[in-house]
């Protein structure tokens, strides 16, 4: 009984006193000038229309960069997209002029490996040589 009288006291206790404590003028005006609550402009004499153009003209040079910028992602793209092409055509030239390119076998339509067209590949080799 002697802990719910407690708990009660103090559930009473903390709203009133935060209440008295914080409805002071200068403990709000202390609170509000530490917190920020409020921001007024810097200078009550700044012109706003030159302030709003200077944020416009800003923001316009950001796009324009941002423009500029995508520009040149997607130029790097179009050419390692390119490059990854021509790799991938050297590759292939590679593996048809290896040393032991008179040795691969190609898979037919019935997947069964056959040897066709080997023989005019090792024909055109030895007449090379």
């Amino acid at each position: 009984m002697k802990l719910e009288a407690y708990k009660f006291g103090l559930y009473l206790i903390i709203p009133i006193t935060a209440s008295l404590t914080f409805n002071e003028p200068k403990v709000q005006r202390w609170a509000a000038d530490y917190f920020q609550f409020l921001k007024y402009p810097a200078n009550p004499n700044t012109n706003l229309k030159e302030e709003f153009e200077d944020l416009v003209k800003k923001r316009d040079l950001e796009k324009q960069q941002r423009k500029a910028y995508a520009e040149q992602i997607q130029k790097l793209q179009e050419s390692a997209q390119q490059s990854r092409i021509a790799a991938a055509a050297r590759d292939a030239d590679n593996e048809r002029s290896g040393w032991f390119s008179w040795m691969r076998l190609r898979r037919g339509r019935s997947g069964a490996t056959e040897q066709t067209g080997e023989s005019t590949e090792v024909e055109q080799a030895i007449k090379r040589t």
